[in-house]
């Protein structure tokens, strides 16, 4: 059985790809894994740019910000996951873009954000 918090991660992704899906882009993937990383969603926008999507929810009322918690050791994990990812899917020579889904559920309520071009990376390819 899956644990609460994989549930409520389950659930914010579900309803972050649902919003992408009416931004008319194209989910290609979800919960992508590679050394430690993860690709919460990959999708693809109408001009065909990668997006490589982080979503984070926050159900309590005592917490912050959930986009603040993708942390530089969370962008590097995603960095390296995205850069696998494009390996093995068409080259790393694409257009590709970090973006973050804020779900805050403390109001009772879905209150989804869309953060485009969130983070930049900062490596360059042999360091992943």
């Amino acid at each position: 059985m899956p644990s609460i918090n994989r549930l409520k991660g389950n659930f914010a992704e579900l309803h972050a790809a649902a919003y992408l899906a009416r931004k008319d882009c194209e989910i290609v993937a979800r919960n992508y894994r590679y050394r430690g990383g993860e690709l919460d969603i990959v999708a693809k926008d109408m001009q065909g740019t990668f997006l490589f999507v982080e979503v984070k929810s926050v159900w309590k009322r005592d917490k912050g910000n959930p986009a603040s918690r993708v942390t530089r050791t969370k962008q590097f994990k995603i960095w390296r996951t995205a850069a696998h990812f494009l390996h093995f899917h068409g080259g790393q020579d694409q257009t590709a873009r970090f973006d973050v889904v804020s779900i805050d559920l403390r109001k009772g309520q879905l209150d989804i954000r869309y953060y485009p071009g969130a983070f930049v990376a900062d490596r360059v390819i042999p360091q992943c």
